[in-house]
């Protein structure tokens, strides 16, 4: 197995501070756009009174005045700079959600590390799946990919797809993890050529309520379950 070249979480740390220098341009153009319209004017302003005054000492001085439509739009597109600023900079803070449960996982798969385990983090897979989280391989040579997730509260199911529940409300996840795992652990079988790789998807912060382990074919743990799911796969 190639040797390891990236941390745990730097792919998402390096995502999270690329939005966050986004959300700091778009926060500092707002200001510039709700502050042109009186620079304009005064800039403007100063040149035609200077202009007037080297014309002749008796013409009355010049004043532009603009519509009140010109400052009400630069108003609404600093606005919408805010707005996206501030989208840019939530987005931003769930990054840095993901690398930190990328970082708790990848300090319990030390262990495995140190009794033989082949693990990388970070690995491009290409084909619209970005990277996986964790590969590895185990001293028997059973293959893993493992999708991290960082979302708080309890995963449920119905028996077709994930829930998460906050509370008293319920509602599926916005994307299909079951269908993301089963995608990249045949990407990295092909990509390394490996017999079989099993697909987990591990929720770092979430606690996991299912009546079974497996779902679709793709093993769904919390973290504290991890280690010992991997073991017993290990001798099944």
């Amino acid at each position: 197995m190639p040797k390891l070249n990236h941390q745990a979480g730097e792919n998402v740390r390096k995502m999270a501070l690329k939005r966050r220098i986004k959300a700091i341009t778009s926060f500092v153009s707002a200001g510039f756009m709700a502050l042109f319209p009186f620079l304009f004017v005064k800039i403007f302003g100063a040149f035609l009174e200077r202009r007037s005054s080297l014309n002749s000492s008796q013409t009355p001085s010049l004043r532009l005045q603009l519509p009140i439509i010109f400052y009400v739009i630069f108003i609404f597109i600093s606005l919408g700079l805010v707005i996206n600023g501030i989208y840019l900079w939530k987005r931003a803070n769930h990054a840095d959600q993901g690398a930190k449960g990328e970082e708790d996982i990848a300090q319990l798969m030390t262990k495995l590390k140190q009794e033989g385990w082949q693990i990388e983090y970070g690995v491009w897979l290409g084909n619209g799946l970005g990277d996986a989280d964790i590969i590895c391989i185990s001293p028997r040579g059973k293959a893993y990919v493992i999708d991290v997730k960082s979302h708080r509260g309890k995963v449920t199911t119905d028996g077709t797809q994930l829930y998460k529940k906050m509370g008293k409300s319920t509602y599926p996840f916005k994307k299909n993890f079951l269908q993301q795992a089963m995608k990249q652990a045949l990407q990295v079988k092909k990509q390394k050529k490996l017999n079989f790789v099993t697909p987990i998807v591990a929720f770092s912060n979430a606690q996991v309520s299912l009546q079974a382990e497996k779902l679709q074919n793709v093993y769904v743990v919390e973290k504290e379950k991890l280690i010992s799911l991997l073991k017993s796969l290990e001798w099944y």
